[in-house]
């Protein structure tokens, strides 16, 4: 095909899709600022005939209400029985030991499982279903309040931008693919001639008809402006009074549901306190201290550590076997195993006294730190942390190599061996014969040897 063909063709079609083209964009422009004009204009005036509106307020406000009057009533019911449960406890805990009668008829109408944890007890649960059960009703009320709230927001936003990004994607997407069709459907031969002739065409028609001005088209803009503008513009106005009479509604009744709900929620955590502490032991170790067993407050080498705790148990029933776990951080100590201390009467308190553990007859002079735990029915009762500092009057060698022999006589003519030491095993220096030190195995040294020889040179003073 010659050039004046496509050229002829590319004018036609040109004009004709910018005519189109051009005209659909015009009747949009003006569409579009009709719209705009005619919405905002009604938004902001029936945004402000909602905001006068007594039935959003009145709504809201019923339903602050509502829901205050169910969730402040738990809340203060459950504060209040926190509040009341530490405050009996504390009273229980603050009286002497040993007292009779201490305990006053229990007024709670729900009882408390025997042998549930006080943390729990004092939270207001009766099991540990119940305290599962309130976490996912918890869990599953912020989800579905969560969820609303987003859905909403969501339409909002969608209904408010859909029409203008729908309208203009769509023409924008017409106008580019209605091109290139044209382009790529037009034979190689013309391509060129009927694509200048096209573009300058169409640019011609669009621009004219594009800035015509469409009457019908703006009117058409502007009466759904208004009346979408008016629509929202009332219920945003509206939402704002919803708002303002659920604040006002919500803090009404808590303040007349949360006091009544806390003091009712305040006794029957004192009576719960009563009845756990007369139906549990309930102990507590005090004045936990390590010391060494000959009291001159040096932690020796060789020498027993000790232990002195005071028991205290607060409740009436007697309590199980008391388990007492000691770990040092650093080592070199035999730590005795299975510590216990014997159940302790209701109402009553013990003073245990404890050899602990040992300090290795090679231990490195250093600081070092105890740290107990106290436990009953494998709940915790009691803890503490203890710095102490190691004394070894003993003069101690450190292997340097492996494969060092412990020689059964200070020569080195055919001594014979006593044992065979690795790098880093220690033993006792206690004495001096020429190029040898004599040593005596550790407590807990390798090997069954007692006494030899080691070459000084083969051993580091620690």
């Amino acid at each position: 095909m010659d050039q004046s063909a496509g050229t002829q063709r590319g004018n036609a079609d040109g004009q004709n899709a910018g005519t189109a083209n051009g005209t659909a964009a015009g009747q949009k422009r003006c569409y579009d600022e009709g719209y705009t004009n005619g919405y905002n204009s009604a938004f902001a005036t029936a945004k402000q005939l909602g905001l006068q509106d007594a039935a959003s307020y009145n709504a809201g406000f019923a339903k602050g209400q509502a829901e205050a009057g169910v969730t402040e009533a738990a809340n203060g019911q459950k504060a209040g029985y926190q509040a009341g449960f530490s405050q009996r406890e504390a009273e229980l805990q603050n009286s002497t030991l040993d007292t009779k009668g201490f305990f006053t008829k229990s007024a709670l109408t729900r009882g408390i499982t025997k042998g549930l944890p006080i943390e729990m007890a004092r939270n207001g649960y009766n099991t540990p279903q119940e305290q599962q059960a309130y976490q996912q009703g918890y869990q599953e009320s912020y989800r579905n309040s969560y969820q609303r709230a987003y859905e909403f927001a969501k339409r909002q936003g969608y209904n408010e931008r859909f029409q203008n990004a729908y309208r203009q994607a769509y023409d924008m997407q017409y106008s580019s693919s209605y091109r290139t069709a044209y382009a790529d459907g037009k034979e190689k031969g013309y391509q060129e001639a009927y694509q200048t002739a096209y573009n300058t065409t169409y640019n011609s028609y669009y621009d004219s008809y594009n800035r015509m001005e469409y009457a019908d088209q703006r009117a058409q803009g502007l009466s759904i402006g208004q009346a979408t503008g008016q629509k929202e513009g009332f219920a945003a106005g509206c939402a704002v009074q919803t708002k303002l009479g659920y604040k006002a509604g919500y803090e009404q009744t808590t303040a007349t549901v949360y006091p009544a709900a806390f003091a009712a929620g305040k006794q029957a955590g004192i009576a719960a306190a009563d009845k756990y502490y007369s139906e549990n032991a309930v102990l507590k170790v005090f004045n936990i201290s390590f010391y060494d067993e000959n009291g001159n407050g040096q932690f020796e080498a060789s020498e027993n550590v000790m232990m002195k705790a005071e028991i205290r148990n607060y409740g009436s029933q007697m309590s199980d076997t008391v388990a007492i776990v000691v770990k040092n951080e650093r080592g070199e100590i035999t730590l005795v195993p299975d510590l216990k201390a014997a159940g302790i009467g209701g109402r009553a308190k013990t003073v245990v006294t404890l050899k602990v553990g040992k300090l290795y007859d090679v231990v490195a002079p250093d600081a070092d730190a105890l740290v107990v735990t106290f436990s009953e029915k494998g709940q915790p009762v009691g803890d503490a942390r203890q710095m102490y500092t190691r004394t070894n009057p003993n003069k101690v060698g450190v292997v340097i190599k492996d494969g060092t022999d412990v020689k059964k006589k200070a020569t080195w003519f055919f001594p014979g061996d006593a044992a065979t030491l690795n790098h880093g095993e220690k033993v006792l220096i206690i004495g001096q014969d020429g190029s040898f030190y004599k040593v005596r195995r550790a407590e807990l040294g390798s090997g069954n040897w007692t006494e030899g020889f080691i070459k000084s040179n083969e051993l580091n003073l620690q």
